[in-house]
């Protein structure tokens, strides 16, 4: 949906078609809207490297062991972890990364490429789709931690499913990489 289309043209697009599913996403406009929504706070210009801090800094609480794929974050506590100078600079290409998966929900060719292109750098590294998979539960917790009350059960759904559509393109990757 064009970013410069008011709330107004979004909500009568959302209802002219907010049950019509993606047949690549599975999302429906209503659901895309909520994450483009939601993704415009997380990423607001002024906040963005710290929301991206904050996202490794569940990732690394709520599953330790993830630390261990990061060889300079190895043996380190999350509190030196969360004043690492490097980790600004990996937590914004990520943010910069999703943000490239948010700017092309509705062009979903492109969207699994870019998500393609993620899972051969990351399972290079040993970071397969098993990965992947945590980000199920460190994202909604991420999104509630930074948007709080603004943070709507619609919003975490969406990006379930949006989720769910990374694991799927990181699994095929691994497969496609083993064959």
């Amino acid at each position: 949906m064009n970013a410069n289309m008011s709330s107004e043209q979004k909500i009568e697009k959302m209802t002219e078609n907010n049950n019509t599913k993606d047949p690549v996403t599975g999302l429906t406009e209503e659901e895309v809207i909520a994450v483009e929504d939601s993704w415009s706070m997380l990423y607001r210009r002024e906040h963005r490297k710290e929301n991206g801090v904050k996202l490794f800094m569940n990732l690394y609480s709520l599953h330790p062991a993830t630390i261990e794929k990061f060889p300079l974050f190895k043996g380190k506590t999350l509190e030196e972890i969360s004043k690492h100078p490097k980790l600004p600079a990996h937590a914004m290409s990520v943010m910069y990364a999703l943000a490239s998966y948010i700017d092309n929900l509705h062009d979903t060719d492109l969207l699994v490429e870019l998500v393609k292109k993620t899972a051969v750098s990351h399972i290079g590294r040993g970071v397969g789709s098993e990965y992947f998979k945590l980000l199920s539960d460190v994202v909604p917790a991420w999104m509630k931690e930074v948007l709080e009350e603004e943070c709507t059960p619609l919003m975490l759904s969406s990006w379930g499913k949006l989720l769910g559509i990374v694991v799927a393109v990181v699994s095929g990757e691994e497969q496609n990489m083993t064959s």
